[in-house]
C-alpha cells in the first residue's frame, strides 16, 4: 500500500514531520510513505501525480488550518475517490468532503503578526 503524506512544507525536516510520519507507518504497517519533501520545489501537477500513483492520502494542518500545498492534493484525492485522512493529535480521521483553507485576508494578517512562521524578523 501506497500512502502519500500531505503535510505543510513549513513542517518539513521538522521533529513534527518525523513523527507524523512515524504515526502513519504505525497505522498503516508495511505502507510504502510517498513524501513530496522528498521532492521539493516543483509544479503542483507533479505531485498531484503522486497522489494518483497511491491508495490512500494522509494530511496534517498548519497551526490548524489548510495550507496552500495540502489543499489541491487533498481535493485531488478526494475527487479520484481515494480514502483521504485527517492526521491531528495522533488520530486519523476520515475525510468524505472538501477541505477549506485559511482566507487570504485572514492568512495575511497573520503572516504580518508571525503568527504563521512568516512575519517580519526583528533585527534588534
Amino acid at each position: 500500500m501506497r500512502v502519500f503524506y500531505s503535510h505543510p512544507m513549513k513542517l518539513y525536516g521538522s521533529a513534527e514531520e518525523r513523527r507524523e510520519a512515524s504515526q502513519i507507518k504505525s497505522r498503516f504497517v508495511g505502507c510504502e510513505l510517498v513524501d513530496p519533501s522528498r521532492e521539493p520545489g516543483r509544479e503542483t501537477r507533479f505531485y498531484l501525480g503522486l497522489v494518483d500513483t497511491c491508495d490512500c492520502l494522509v494530511f496534517s494542518r498548519y497551526f490548524g488550518y489548510i495550507t496552500e500545498g495540502v489543499k489541491p492534493e487533498v481535493d485531488h484525492a478526494l475527487s479520484k475517490g481515494m480514502p483521504v485522512y485527517e492526521l491531528r493529535d495522533g488520530r486519523f480521521s476520515a475525510v468524505a468532503g472538501p477541505v477549506f483553507n485559511l482566507p487570504v485576508m485572514k492568512r495575511l494578517i497573520l503572516r504580518a503578526k508571525g503568527a504563521l512562521g512568516m512575519g517580519r524578523h526583528d533585527s534588534r
